[in-house]
């Protein structure tokens, strides 16, 4: 029988990549318009669409998540004029990397019933 429900720290992990993905999209009405801030809310619409992805069940879903904001964080790509809302960017891009790849791991190994 396939889960139905996703399990607490799942739905906290997509709330992050949701609110995350919503200061990004927002940062277009604080900061001037330019290439880093339209970059930064690209990619603010791309964890909208995985924030959305987390909510359900799939491991394809926990895969992406940890790619893309491991790559996000790795080559730290469009950074934004201040230096503290880069360093929270990295921040929780690493904790929603780390957090989806140990449910990714529990998801691939825990026995169905």
């Amino acid at each position: 029988m396939p889960a139905t429900s996703p399990p607490p720290l799942r739905i906290a992990t997509a709330t992050i990549v949701t609110a995350a993905g919503l200061a990004q999209v927002a940062m277009l009405w604080v900061f001037d318009l330019g290439a880093p801030v339209l970059l930064t809310a690209l990619a603010g619409g791309c964890y909208l669409l995985l924030g959305l992805g987390l909510f359900g069940v799939s491991r394809f879903a926990l895969a992406i998540a940890a790619a893309v904001c491991g790559a996000r964080a790795w080559f730290a790509f469009a950074p934004v004029p201040v230096h503290a809302w880069e360093q929270l960017r990295t921040v929780v891009d690493l904790l929603v990397t780390a957090t989806a790849l140990g449910l990714l791991w529990q998801a691939r190994h825990t026995r169905a019933p």
